[in-house]
């Protein structure tokens, strides 16, 4: 009883104290003097759980929609969204003979139909992340009267050079002779190429893409290749054979030349040099002509498509605080998403290496 009176008396004298202390302060809702609550406080940005940035459908909708019109890796290796967010998935790589069997399609009176199975290597793959992220300290974000632009312009510049990887990888790929059928890559003689005296580049092409197991529909190169091709006389001529051998040729022309649904032309370059004021800039697409057969129905299943890109769930955008930029802090803007390129079918591809004559 004693002890219970002392615990009494104690709670008492404490009110009074905190009264006492806080005099006409105000009181919050739960009835605790302000002062002891701003007591607690230690500034705008360490208070805040949420980040000053913003993050809305705004952002999220331009980290999905941004896209660079110099840059091709989603023309050559199309993006196949996966269902789920299982970054392990199995894919087909294609039997080229099913695609073209013939099948006896007649069907009886009173019969069902033949089955037909769509036949393939199945194979695992694992998307993998891609990504960076950018640091903004508070102090900085203190001068930005305009939140939402600011981390706009931030989050496109981060977009835009994740793609500049994601088309040095494809292009990578595209122009290794290992993910093609041995017959159906040609390295060019010195005799052969672009520009060399007597060579048919139109010839070499169409025979080129007429052998191979599946004709392309497709036809890719770099710009400064295209810009060569177009006014070669092999291919002036095939388009004008009245002509002397002189002209350019438009990209639809040289699309109806060989018979292709569309040509694409690689413009991205990239610095090979560490030091960035002294830049040396290469094409990612090399001096290599390519041609694919891409169906636009084609996915991880079923279809034929020389390749194309798997991804996991939609592009990822996050402003997360971090107390460790800075004096006052800061936060990051971190962006990216999940993908694998995949080669499905090797045979529906042709591959021309170093086509063009050297000065």
């Amino acid at each position: 009883m004693k002890k219970m009176t002392k615990i009494a008396l104690f709670l008492i004298t404490f009110a009074l104290t905190v009264c006492a202390f806080a005099g006409g302060d105000a009181l919050t809702a739960c009835g605790v003097p302000q002062f002891i609550v701003d007591s607690l406080s230690f500034g705008s940005a360490g208070a805040s759980f949420a980040t000053i940035l913003p993050i809305g459908e705004q952002q999220t909708g331009l980290v999905t929609a941004f896209k660079n019109g110099r840059l091709i890796a989603d023309e050559v290796m199309p993006i196949k969204q996966l269902d789920g967010n299982e970054l392990a998935f199995k894919y087909f790589r294609r039997n080229m003979g099913d695609a073209f069997g013939a099948q006896d399609t007649q069907v009886g009176r009173m019969s069902a139909p033949n089955v037909v199975y769509f036949g393939g290597e199945e194979i695992p793959g694992l998307a993998k992340a891609y990504g960076l992220q950018t640091p903004v300290p508070y102090e900085d974000l203190d001068q930005v009267k305009n939140k939402d632009r600011f981390v706009n312009k931030t989050i496109e510049n981060l977009i835009d050079r994740i793609l500049l990887d994601r088309e040095i990888r494809i292009a990578k790929i595209v122009q290794d002779a290992a993910n093609y059928e041995s017959s159906q890559v040609k390295t060019l003689s010195a005799s052969e190429k672009i520009g060399a005296e007597g060579s048919n580049i139109f010839e070499l092409i169409m025979d080129m893409m007429e052998s191979a197991l599946v004709r392309p529909n497709v036809l890719g190169m770099s710009s400064k290749v295209f810009y060569k091709l177009r006014t070669d006389k092999s291919v002036i001529n095939a388009i004008w054979p009245t002509n002397n051998g002189s002209g350019v040729a438009t990209r639809e022309q040289i699309a109806d030349l060989f018979e292709v649904d569309r040509i694409i032309v690689g413009q991205a370059r990239v610095n090979t040099r560490k030091n960035p004021k002294k830049p040396d800039l290469t094409s990612c697409w090399g001096e290599n002509i390519f041609a694919h057969y891409q169906e636009e129905l084609s996915d991880l299943k079923e279809g034929l498509a020389w390749g194309m890109t798997a991804q996991v769930g939609e592009r990822y955008v996050e402003v997360i605080e971090d107390k460790n930029i800075g004096l006052k802090g800061g936060e990051i803007v971190k962006a990216g998403f999940y993908q694998a390129e995949l080669v499905t079918a090797p045979g529906a591809g042709i591959l021309l290496k170093d086509v063009l004559k050297t000065a």
